[in-house]
This record gives C-alpha cells, sequence and structure tokens, in this order.
C-alpha cells in the first residue's frame, strides 16, 4: 500500500534500508526515492553496497536479510507474491552480455527467445524489437546474422533492447559501457538518453564510470554500504567553495612542499594534485581571492608554468567527497585508538 505522499509517477521508494548477512552489515540505514523518467547513477568504489542495493529492488535478496520500507513501481519486495509482478515491471541488462544474448542466434531469434518468457505476441514482439533497434541504430544487415559476428558495441545495444523488449516501467544496467572501446563509452550514454526520452524509462545505471553522470538526473554516491549524496550533479558540484570554480595551476617541479606552502593561503578550502606538475585549487570567494592567490605565489618564488580557471565536474566532486569521507574515518580510527590506549 502506498503512503498519502507517494504519487503515482513514483517509480521507486527506498527508506531506512539495512541489508545485514550474518555478522556483516552490508547496507546502512540508506533512503531515496526515484520518480518516474529519471536517470539515476550509483557511483562506489567496490564494496560501497550498489550491487546490494540492486538485488533488494529485483527480489533477489531474501526478506530475512535486509529491513526497512522498500517499493518498486508502487509494490513491495518484501512480499514474495508481488516478486512476479514486480519483475515484469522491470528489466535488466547485465555488465556482461552473455548472460542475456545467445550468440550463435541471430537478434531476432534472441527476441523471440526472450519474449516468449514474458507470453508476448510474437508479431508485437518484431514490432517492438525493430523500433528498439532503429532507436539504437543496430544495423539492419546484422539483424539476421549471429550476434557473434556483431561488433562489441552492437551488442551492448541489443543487450539493452533485450531488457526493454517488454516494455519495463524500470530499467537497471550493471556497468553499460564496460567492455566498450574508451571511444564509444559516449556512444553508449548518448544511447541510453535517447531511450530515456522516448520511451520515459526510468533507469538505474550501476557503474565505476563517473562520466555516466553526464546524463543523469540524480546520482547517489555509497561508500561502504552508506549513502553519502543523493542530488542532482549540478547541484554536487554547486556545493564545492564558489559553486565549483576552480584554479587549474601548473607550477615547475611541483612537490608536496610547494603544494604545503599555497595550502597556507587563508582563503583556500582544498588543493589537488591532478598532474604531475598540476594542481586545482579550490577556494573561498574565488574572483576576489584569485588574484591575491597568484600575488601570494610569486612573492613565495612558486614558478608558474600555467593558468587557467574552469568549473569542477562530476569526477572532482567524487573524488573530493570520498577523500572527504576517508579523512573522516582515519580521524575516528585515530580517536578511537588514543582512547584505547588511555584506557586503564
Amino acid at each position: 500500500m502506498k503512503s498519502p505522499d507517494i504519487s503515482n509517477n513514483t517509480m521507486v521508494v527506498v527508506e531506512n534500508l539495512n541489508v545485514i548477512f550474518g555478522d556483516n552489515h552490508i547496507v546502512h540505514d540508506v533512503s531515496f526515492r526515484v520518480e518516474e523518467g529519471e536517470i539515476i547513477g550509483m557511483f562506489g568504489i567496490s564494496g560501497a553496497g550498489k550491487t546490494t542495493i540492486i538485488r533488494v529492488l529485483t527480489c533477489q535478496i531474501e526478506k530475512k536479510n535486509w529491513n526497512g520500507n522498500v517499493l518498486v513501481t508502487s509494490l513491495s519486495p518484501s512480499k514474495r507474491g508481488n516478486h512476479s509482478k514486480i519483475l515484469s515491471n522491470i528489466g535488466y541488462v547485465p555488465q556482461l552480455e552473455l548472460l542475456n544474448l545467445y550468440f550463435e542466434l541471430d537478434p531476432i531469434t534472441n527476441v523471440k527467445v526472450f519474449t516468449s518468457t514474458y507470453g508476448m505476441d510474437k508479431k508485437e514482439a518484431k514490432i517492438t524489437a525493430e523500433k528498439l533497434f532503429n532507436i539504437l541504430d543496430i544495423p539492419k544487415d546484422t539483424w539476421k546474422k549471429r550476434v557473434k559476428r556483431m561488433s562489441g558495441g552492437e551488442k551492448k545495444r541489443l543487450s539493452m533492447a533485450i531488457g526493454l523488449i517488454h516494455h519495463p516501467k524500470v530499467l537497471f544496467l550493471d556497468e553499460p559501457t564496460t567492455g566498450v572501446d574508451a571511444s564509444k563509452r559516449y556512444d553508449i550514454l548518448s544511447y541510453l538518453k535517447k531511450l530515456n526520452q522516448q520511451l520515459n524509462t526510468t533507469m538505474f545505471i550501476i557503474t565505476h564510470d563517473l562520466e555516466a553522470a553526464l546524463i543523469c538526473d540524480k546520482t547517489a554516491i555509497l561508500m561502504e554500504g552508506k549513502l553519502l549524496e543523493f542530488d542532482t550533479p549540478q547541484n554536487l558540484i554547486n556545493s564545492l567553495p564558489s559553486k565549483g570554480l576552480v584554479a587549474r595551476i601548473s607550477i615547475e617541479n611541483l612537490s608536496q612542499d610547494i603544494i604545503k606552502t599555497i595550502q597556507k593561503y587563508p582563503s583556500i578550502e582544498k588543493v589537488i594534485r591532478v598532474g604531475n606538475e598540476t594542481i586545482e585549487v579550490f577556494m573561498e570567494c574565488f574572483e576576489d581571492n584569485l588574484p591575491k592567490l597568484m600575488k601570494f605565489l610569486f612573492e613565495n618564488n612558486i614558478e608558474i608554468k600555467s593558468m587557467s580557471r574552469d568549473i569542477a565536474n562530476f569526477r572532482r566532486y567524487f573524488q573530493i567527497r570520498i577523500q572527504e569521507e576517508e579523512e573522516k574515518e582515519n580521524e575516528k580510527n585515530r580517536y578511537d585508538s588514543i582512547n584505547e590506549c588511555d584506557r586503564p
């Protein structure tokens, strides 16, 4: 039963989700909400809890191992009787195409195999498949050739089409840009945005690829089972000092001693080394302090090779946020260690 404040456009609700296996507390008190048509990017290093949360949403973890309020297309996966309906409302594209494609069959035959499990009419399935193939630019001359002869990018797009064949309300994609040439990653992301806009399908992208944030409406940043942030990429960037304005400075013979000197400038918030000779500097009142910082560098005999101003991207925000959390954890561990030593 939906709570009164959940609209018909709300596709996923997660409130105070905890996942526990024996003595292992995997996911800690995670909450977020997703509306129809949104693309959600779930980011985090290995062990962050991304896949575990998705396994709860897709009915793959028994209720005895999790607690909290979870709704997927207005149905709770806590009730086993809801599982078949939830699974008919969602689609899943695995990281490895071999998990949902038959490489010895052609794309059209693959569609027939998968749609038979949903009881779809064969004619309707073929029409839907051809529509998806055209949206995804899968060449017509491959439609009746064996999948194993398709390129990596074509296989990836065919896998997406299979995941969408039954018109799911929510599509889950596991590392959609993995296994694709670096030059083709943006093509895959563009196709996902195109599908989202034309079909209004809500999407979850589970990935290590921070560039995926370019097409996301909201981004979830997870670390060690905790949800650190859930907001639009732009709002997160705007939360940085001076709304993400950054001075990118190349310095001759850059060293940690030079970085420590720069950090002494009063308005400096963060100094991040991004190359052998390059740093990015975040500071409050950016416009006022940038010329003063330059003067400070000259006065300290720091030789500047070049300087440019820019706006931080999501990759940089992610790096900063994870570093902050690691520093907090290290500080806590130091504090706990000192207290342990002081005990009689």
